[in-house]
């Protein structure tokens, strides 16, 4: 898996899209994808407002995102990074917040690359890398 976080319209789909060759019918949008087939194409953006869609139908995010990114080992995740900047009064939106945080945490300690992009310009942030023996 590939995850690549970063502010809000900072380049990350572009990025991927350049970076992955991956065409516009290749990404699924966490904003309006069906729920079971989120982690099923080559690609996943928007995995902030997934996680906010799975929380209102009572879905556990966590543990339908780590299963989803283990069925799809090759797929690239793109999430906003949603922790910084004013935090929300709203309670629920502190909650998906949260949890959107973890659950980011833990798919890029599963990630074999972390990418993070600001302002158009990716920089990797974590790269797997395998002994000789392992290839």
């Amino acid at each position: 898996m590939i995850f690549i976080t970063g502010g809000n319209s900072q380049g990350k789909r572009a990025f991927a899209m350049d970076a992955f060759g991956l065409s516009l019918s290749d990404i699924a949008d966490g904003a309006s994808c069906p729920i079971d087939e989120a982690f099923e194409a080559r690609a996943l953006n928007r995995l902030h407002l997934l996680i906010e869609r799975m929380l209102r139908e009572g879905i556990d995010p966590m543990a339908a995102a780590l299963a989803g990114a283990e069925r799809n080992p090759g797929i690239v995740v793109i999430c906003d990074e949603v922790g910084c900047g004013i935090v929300p009064a709203d309670p629920w939106q502190r909650e998906a917040r949260e949890l959107t945080g973890r659950i980011a945490c833990a798919l890029a300690g599963r990630a074999r690359r972390v990418y993070r992009v600001a302002l158009g310009i990716a920089v990797c942030i974590k790269e797997e890398k395998q002994c000789s023996q392992c290839i």
